[in-house]
């Protein structure tokens, strides 16, 4: 059984378990388009959809949003896609959840910023907010205390869930304006770092790069939660890697 083949089944098991329950409903259920499930229905998605359209959609059917169960729950294609893409973030038992409502409501950039930061054991201050995102802040922090989204002790907000993972092609539209943060002037202070390398490899040589950033990742991951190491400075890394053609050879 293919990939999708296996979500076609799936997704026609949900619509007769679920018969009042339009495309249309479960597109907006799960972040996914319509015509893309119409078209995985009719066998007619041209290639396999991406890792993230794959998560969001069993998100939604199943109503899970912890990730460490979503990845145990599927065998065949469905289930090694899900591990390939996403075992880095249980290999540890990192208590990540994933909720495609959540995703929806971060698609905003000011509502991402101001999540991610309140996701900080020490949270963040309404000024600093304020300083970062002007008015817009503000607007976009009241939806969210309106929603439910994060909560406030004292002058600190918190984000309701702090251990969260962001679909794919969403922190991808956000990357721009988080690399705004980036400041090349200030290499001197030492608090940032930048690194671009590029040479042709074989396969064997890109599997060996990415266990050697998988396993730095678990260490950045360690040293920032680990008690000891606890601030109130708001730290963020990238890590990204890719070939360099539009397809993969």
């Amino acid at each position: 059984m293919t990939l999708l083949e296996q979500l076609k089944d799936l997704l026609e098991n949900y619509f007769r378990k679920f018969p009042n329950v339009s495309i249309n409903a479960l597109a907006k259920k799960s972040g996914v388009g319509a015509t893309t499930l119409r078209r995985i229905l009719s066998d007619s998605l041209k290639g396999d959809p991406a890792p993230s359209t794959v998560l969001n959609v069993v998100s939604a059917i199943t109503k899970e949003r912890r990730l460490s169960t979503l990845l145990k729950s599927f065998e065949g294609p469905i289930g090694e896609v899900l591990r390939g893409s996403f075992g880095h973030f249980v290999e540890e038992n990192l208590p990540h959840s994933y909720s495609t409502d959540l995703n929806a409501e971060l698609a905003d950039w000011s509502k991402y910023l101001i999540y991610k930061l309140a996701s900080n054991k020490c949270g963040v201050s309404k000024v600093f907010l304020t300083q970062t995102l002007g008015n817009v802040g503000l607007k976009s922090l009241a939806e969210m205390f309106e929603k439910g989204l994060v909560y406030s002790d004292g002058e600190i907000i918190h984000s309701k869930e702090k251990n969260f993972s962001l679909d794919l092609n969403l922190a991808i539209k956000h990357l721009p304006n988080l690399l705004e943060f980036y400041k090349p002037d200030e290499l001197d202070r030492g608090q940032n770092l930048f690194y671009t390398l590029s040479e042709s490899i074989n396969e064997e040589g890109i599997k060996k790069v990415k266990e050697i950033q998988k396993d730095a990742i678990k260490k950045i991951y360690a040293v920032m939660n680990s008690p000891y190491y606890e601030g109130e400075i708001p730290y963020f890394t990238v890590h990204c890697m890719d070939t360099l053609a539009l397809e993969a050879p």
